[in-house]
């Protein structure tokens, strides 16, 4: 389905990856009027369908291109893939990936992936799923991991927090009395495991009220230099999904340089720095029902533009979902549950809306239609479109 209103714009290309396109994955360009401009495909890393690999494994969590046009795919929890214009692979990184990449100015890949860890908190020792900023050079070899546990015990508010909400999960989930295998408690005693490293992922995931799911990171943005000295070039954005909090953090040092969040946020995604120095984030709004997008001013910590929809036609997806500003200042918004997409001016008009049905392959899939839209530059929209038609 399309829409569109007249509207000045100097991003008409867009890419997407359905969640549903397991065992053979792919991702397209489309432009404003709905149509696929290119398509890249690669089953590199997909679990066996006989294996029967629940929907957060199947397929490509998510995906970004670069500026000449190559796809960079997570195949979750088990590799990146760095896809040529023609599908081809040009490298595979076997490491456990999901949610989110960014493109370092030195050309390195930095992505945020997962593993099991016991931390001690007071007199018990539990299990969580760490997660970590994982770097990768450009020919998509290791060079580097930073636990994102580690930089948030840094802060001793956020520390308290998140020591308070992992001690919480486990006692739920052990008065919840849940039957669970030898593995799952082999696992969650000692972090004790004798199969593959994304087997013992899904087990900790698959528990009941997710009690490991401690961070559940979903964004990562390499920032530029703040306008008002906040922080540096090279810092990171981040967004932790289950503590509702956004930081930037020095992962060198370790530290968090700034935070927000709690009491504002319900289950976000997606932060990203304006040329302004303000952030702009899909506010999820897992506990009221309702999406919307908001604009912070970090040095205030104040919200100074919002948009939630109109009264009568509010937009809300729990999962996934996003934000991004484009050119003409205009916001692109990504509606996940839905399957739409629309672009809003900042007094709140919608002038573009597209949307995509779920694609049935005859596999359980994801409550998810696809996880988001993202603009591209017109350079890289062009060499997609000539490589395309040769």
């Amino acid at each position: 389905m399309f829409h569109s209103e007249e509207s000045p714009t100097t991003v008409d290309h867009f890419l997407f990856s359905p969640a549903s396109s397991y065992p053979k994955p792919f991702a397209r360009l489309i432009d404003r009027d709905g149509r696929t401009i290119h398509t890249w495909s690669n089953e590199a890393a997909q679990p066996p369908m006989d294996a029967e690999p629940p929907s957060f494994l199947r397929g490509w969590n998510h995906v970004e291109v670069d500026a000449v046009g190559n796809l960079y795919a997570m195949v979750p929890l088990r590799a990146l893939l760095k896809i040529a214009p023609d599908s081809s692979l040009l490298w595979q990184a076997d490491i456990a990936v999901h949610h989110d990449l960014a493109f370092g100015p030195d050309g390195k890949v930095h992505v945020l992936t997962e593993e099991p860890r016991q931390v001690r908190l007071g007199s018990q020792f539990l299990v969580i799923l760490d997660n970590a900023v994982t770097t990768l050079a450009t020919d998509g070899t290791l060079r580097g991991s930073v636990s994102l546990f580690d930089v948030l015990c840094t802060d001793p508010v956020i520390a308290a927090d998140l020591r308070d909400r992992i001690v919480d999960k486990h006692t739920a989930f052990t008065l919840g009395g849940h039957r669970i295998n030898a593995e799952a408690r082999g696992l969650l005693a000692s972090v004790t495991y004798g199969g593959s490293p994304t087997e013992a992922l899904r087990i900790l995931r698959g528990l009941p009220g997710s009690p490991c799911d401690a961070l559940h990171t979903n964004t990562i943005e390499i920032l530029p230099a703040h306008p008002k000295g906040l922080w540096e070039a090279g810092h990171v954005l981040l967004s932790f999904r289950n503590l509702d909090l956004v930081a930037v953090v020095d992962l060198d040092t370790p530290q968090v340089l700034w935070s927000w969040g709690p009491g504002e946020l319900s289950g976000q995604h997606q932060p990203s720095a304006l040329p302004n120095g303000n952030l702009l984030i899909f506010d999820n709004g897992r506990a009221s029902g309702r999406s919307r997008v908001v604009e912070v001013d970090p040095a205030t910590r104040r919200i100074i533009w919002e948009y939630a929809g109109k009264p009568a036609e509010p937009f809300f997806t729990e999962l996934a979902g996003g934000c991004e500003r484009l050119p003409n200042d205009n916001v692109l918004v990504t509606e996940a549950e839905k399957g739409r997409a629309f672009e809003v001016t900042r007094d709140e008009q919608v002038v573009w809306e597209w949307s995509t049905a779920k694609e049935h392959t005859g596999q359980p899939t994801s409550r998810v239609t696809l996880y988001r839209l993202a603009g591209v530059p017109a350079s890289t929209a062009a060499l997609l479109s000539r490589a395309e038609a040769s």
